[in-house]
C-alpha cells in the first residue's frame, strides 16, 4: 500500500495523494466511469484528514480527470493520456466524430442572439449592407468535461428561423435538413491561443490556459459562405490531423 511520506522536504500530503490517484487512473486501475473510494475511505486508507483528500480531488477535478455527481460520488471521467484525434480532411460533425471515437458528448447552448457583425465576420460571411447576424455560443462537453467553446455565425436574413428552433448537437444537420444546403467545402485555419478570462471560465480552466482556435468557413455549392465557426479547443485534450496529397515540384525554382 502506498504511504504518505511525512519527512521534511516531502511534497505536501495532498499532492502525494493526487499523484497516486493520477497514476492509478493512468494505469487503468481506476477506469473511466468507475467510482473512486469516498473521501472518508481515502482518509482512512492513507491516515490523512478529509480536507487533505478533498484538496487532492479538487486538483484532479480541475485537470478534468474526475467528475463529481452530487449524492452519488466521484467518478473517473478521463485518463491522463487519451486525447481526441480530430481529422480536418472533410467537413464533419464533431459530435459524430466524437461518438465514433468512443467519447460521450453533448452541446449546451449558452446564448442565441441577433448581433451586428464585426467587419471580420461580415467579410467572411460575405454580408452586404445588412449586417444582422445570428450568433450562437455553445460549450461542448466530452465525457461531461467542457472541452470546446463554439461561436457560430449565420446571416440573419437567410437563417432567421434558427432563432425559433431547438438547436441539436449538429448544426450542420440543421443546415442540410431544414434549409436544404449542400455543404460543398470549407476553409479552416488553426491558431494557438491563450484563453481569455471569460472563455477560460466557460471551459473551467485557469486564465491563459493553452487552446487551439479553429476558424471554419463553410461554403455551399455556389461558393457562398454559409457558416462562420470559431471553436476554441482545450490544448491538452485535442490533436489535429491534416492529410496532404502528393508532393509537387511545380513551384520549386
Amino acid at each position: 500500500m502506498f504511504e504518505i511520506r511525512k519527512e521534511k522536504g516531502s511534497l505536501p500530503k495532498y499532492l502525494q495523494l493526487r499523484e497516486w490517484l493520477r497514476e492509478m487512473i493512468k494505469k487503468g486501475r481506476y477506469s473511466i466511469g468507475e467510482r473512486l473510494p469516498s473521501e472518508m475511505a481515502l482518509s482512512r486508507m492513507f491516515g490523512v484528514n478529509r480536507n487533505t483528500v478533498r484538496h487532492a480531488l479538487l486538483q484532479l477535478l480541475d485537470d478534468g480527470l474526475i467528475v463529481k455527481k452530487n449524492g452519488v460520488g466521484t467518478f473517473v471521467s478521463a485518463d491522463t493520456t487519451k486525447k481526441v484525434l480530430y481529422s480536418l480532411q472533410n467537413i464533419i460533425s464533431l459530435s459524430s466524430e466524437l461518438s465514433k471515437l468512443g467519447f460521450k458528448s453533448r452541446a449546451e447552448t449558452l446564448s442565441k442572439n441577433v448581433v451586428t457583425a464585426t467587419d471580420d465576420v461580415a467579410e467572411k460571411l460575405m454580408l452586404g449592407s445588412d449586417r444582422q447576424t445570428i450568433e450562437i455560443i455553445r460549450v461542448r462537453y466530452v465525457n461531461d468535461i467542457p472541452l470546446v467553446l463554439e461561436r457560430c455565425y449565420y446571416s440573419y436574413k437567410e437563417y432567421k428561423e434558427i432563432l425559433d428552433m431547438d438547436i441539436p448537437d449538429s448544426l450542420n444537420k440543421v443546415l442540410i435538413d431544414k434549409f436544404g444546403i449542400v455543404l460543398e467545402h470549407s476553409v479552416q485555419t488553426l491558431i494557438s491561443i491563450s484563453l481569455p478570462e471569460k472563455d477560460a471560465e466557460l471551459l473551467e480552466v485557469e486564465v491563459g490556459f493553452p487552446a487551439t482556435l479553429q476558424e471554419s468557413i463553410i461554403y455551399d455549392k455556389n461558393n457562398i459562405a454559409v457558416e462562420l465557426l470559431h471553436s476554441s479547443y482545450r490544448g491538452d485534450k485535442f490533436v489535429f490531423k491534416v492529410e496532404s496529397g502528393r508532393f509537387s515540384t511545380i513551384n520549386i525554382p
